[in-house]
Order: structure tokens, then C-alpha cells, then sequence
């Protein structure tokens, strides 16, 4: 049963964490878009406030506060599902392989008849599993509150943005699933990916105010799930397939290192 559903088994036994980040996510997303008539009512306060400090509104994502697309894409997927998600998601990588191998589990796994290559694959696709789930939320609770709150967005723009955040968020999950692969410690997993999330969001954002920094921007997965802008624009192929193709570089980095190291018993 073990050597059949490693992906499975991990996906149940982690499913009281997994239902746990999906109600926190559920509820920050409810929350946060509910003040949205609220922020309607003041948009001319808030229109002044941008032209007072464009470049800070800029860099914050507050160029567009006046309208149900600018508010949700500065708040709900700006800022406070993107870093949920992220955290969830490196909790989740680390878990995945250097989690269990302090813990002595992942020693009990390979004692079974199974490769090491189709252990660390079906806990990526947990993981892939994870963050879709965490982006199905956002999408699911948006699309319930949306004619309540009068956000009048196309639901195939919402399921972009949504999908844009949980990419975020699996970019850094294996990120800290391959540091896991590589090393078998969990301190060297959560750091590094927390270390590089923390860098990728603070990249994207203040780079806006130097150009010479704008290259920052390139390498961080924020830039390329916000700037295209999905709740407006929809999904944009070129952007998504860097997000989608960084996890799978970064599985491929991972598993070749753990092909070949000594797991800690």
C-alpha cells in the first residue's frame, strides 16, 4: 500500500494542516474583500491620497483604489494571499523531505521497495496538490461573495489571479522541497526559501522606485503572478509558463542531488 500511494498517504496524513491553511486563506480572502464597498465610498479620499504619493502607491500596489480589480489586486492577491500561501507552501515543501528525514520517517519510506526519485516526484505532486487547493479556495470564496460585494469581475479573471498566487506560493514550496532534498535539514529548507520569498517580494516591490534595481524584478515569482495583471487581463501564457517552469527546475535540481546522498537515519 505504501510503495503504491506514497502521494496519498502523505496528502492524508498531512489533511488537518491542509484544511487548516484552507480556512485561514478562506477567511483573510473574505475579510479583505468585504471592505471593498467601504473603499468604493471613498474613492475620491483615496484617489487624492495616490496623487499625493504616486510613487509609494506605485510600489505598493495602491495606484488603483478605486476600483474592485485595483483594490483586490493590491490587498487580496498584492499582498496577503501571495504571503500566506508562501508560507504555507515552504511549510509544506519542508515537510515533504527534510521533515520527515529528522524525524526518521523518511527512513521508514525508503526501507520500502520504492525509488528514491518516485518518493521525492509524488511529494512534489502533494505539494502541487497543496497550493491548488489553496488557490481553489481564494477563487471559491471570491466567486461566492462576488455578487454580495459587487465586484463585477469575470470568474475567469478571478481563477487567473487565484491561479497567479498559488503558483507564488509553489515556486516557493519547492524551493524549500529541493534545499530539503539537498541537504536533509529542515533549518537549511524553511530559511532558505523564507530568505528568497522575503527578497523576491521586497525585489519586486521597492525596485519600482530605482531603476536601478529593476532587475530584481525579473527574478522574483511576484513579479511575474502580479504584473500582468490577471484580474484585468486574464492569464498570460509567457508569465505563467515561467512560474509553472521554475518548480519543475527546481524538483529536477532537487532530485538529482537526492538520487545520490546518504538520508540521515
Amino acid at each position: 500500500m505504501l510503495t503504491r500511494d506514497i502521494f496519498g498517504k502523505f496528502l492524508i496524513d498531512s489533511r488537518r494542516g491542509i484544511l487548516g491553511w484552507m480556512i485561514g486563506v478562506a477567511a483573510v480572502t473574505a475579510l479583505y474583500s468585504s471592505f471593498w464597498p467601504s473603499m468604493r465610498e471613498t474613492g475620491d479620499a483615496m484617489a487624492a491620497f495616490v496623487e499625493q504619493m504616486p510613487q509609494l502607491a506605485e510600489s505598493m500596489g495602491w495606484s488603483d483604489l478605486t476600483s474592485a480589480e485595483g483594490y483586490l489586486g493590491s490587498t487580496v492577491f498584492g499582498l496577503l494571499t501571495p504571503i500566506l500561501i508562501t508560507i504555507a507552501a515552504i511549510a509544506f515543501g519542508t515537510r515533504a523531505i527534510a521533515g520527515e528525514e529528522e524525524e526518521g520517517a523518511l527512513e521508514l519510506v525508503l526501507s520500502h521497495p520504492v525509488g528514491r526519485y518516485r518518493v521525492l516526484l509524488q511529494r512534489f505532486a502533494a505539494l502541487v496538490v497543496f497550493v491548488a487547493l489553496l488557490g481553489l479556495t481564494i477563487w471559491v470564496v471570491l466567486l461566492a461573495l462576488s455578487p454580495a460585494l459587487d465586484l463585477d469581475i469575470a470568474a475567469g479573471r478571478l481563477a487567473a489571479a487565484a491561479l497567479g498566487t498559488a503558483l507564488i506560493g509553489l515556486c516557493y514550496g519547492t524551493l524549500a522541497l529541493a534545499v530539503g532534498a539537498v541537504t536533509g535539514r529542515r533549518v537549511y529548507a524553511i530559511g532558505g526559501a523564507a530568505v528568497l520569498a522575503v527578497v523576491g517580494y521586497l525585489g519586486n516591490t521597492f525596485a519600482l522606485q530605482q531603476d536601478e534595481l529593476e532587475w530584481m524584478r525579473f527574478l522574483s515569482p511576484f513579479y511575474y503572478a502580479l504584473d500582468p495583471e490577471p484580474l484585468r487581463n486574464g492569464i498570460d501564457p509567457a508569465f505563467t509558463a515561467v512560474l509553472v517552469g521554475i518548480p519543475l527546475v527546481l524538483a529536477g535540481l532537487g532530485l538529482a542531488r537526492f538520487a545520490r546522498r546518504d538520508v540521515l537515519v
